[in-house]
């Protein structure tokens, strides 16, 4: 089955702006102010990786980059993205403390930019067009960044909190 660029192109959106609105709606839950600011920018970032893939995928058109009959894309595709990537915060916290909301709402971003990178890297290893790959390259990138980010984040988070210890 053929993988479409609007196909692509929606799961890239829902990596991207799932991730804006879920560190947006987490910083809300942050009172340390870097830690906040850190979120907000996270939220920026993959913004403007949303917009980068759309304008990728508009200038793609019609041409073949290799990925659109991949069978493992297409079951990534069907595994990973069936549901949300990132879970709505108000669900995490509704149902435990606060310290815990955010250290599990910590986990799930890790596993979500762990997913994203695992996306773009399938993108990248199937693409033919160089001009392509680079970009790719970079959004993985940016995704690895963000999965490194997080994960110290989350233990610095954990040090600090004395629900954790």
């Amino acid at each position: 089955m053929v993988i479409s660029n609007k196909e692509l192109l929606e799961i890239s959106t829902q990596i991207e702006r799932d991730g804006r609105l879920f560190y947006l709606e987490l910083s809300k839950h942050v009172d340390d102010p870097t830690v906040n600011e850190f979120l907000q920018v996270m939220a920026r970032e993959e913004a403007l990786h949303e917009v980068q893939f759309k304008e990728m995928l508009e200038k793609k058109g019609d041409q073949v980059y290799g990925w659109e009959d991949h069978q493992g894309l297409r079951d990534m595709m069907e595994k990973e993205f069936k549901t949300d990537i990132f879970p709505p915060i108000e669900e995490i916290m509704e149902h435990v403390t606060k310290v815990k909301g955010i250290e599990k709402a910590l986990d799930f971003a890790v596993e979500a930019e762990t997913v994203a990178g695992e996306f773009y890297g399938l993108l990248i290893d199937m693409c033919n067009n160089i001009e392509v790959k680079t970009l790719l390259v970079l959004l993985q990138k940016a995704e690895h960044d963000h999965l490194e980010r997080i994960q110290l984040l989350r233990k610095e988070f954990l040090k600090k909190s004395p629900e954790s210890k």
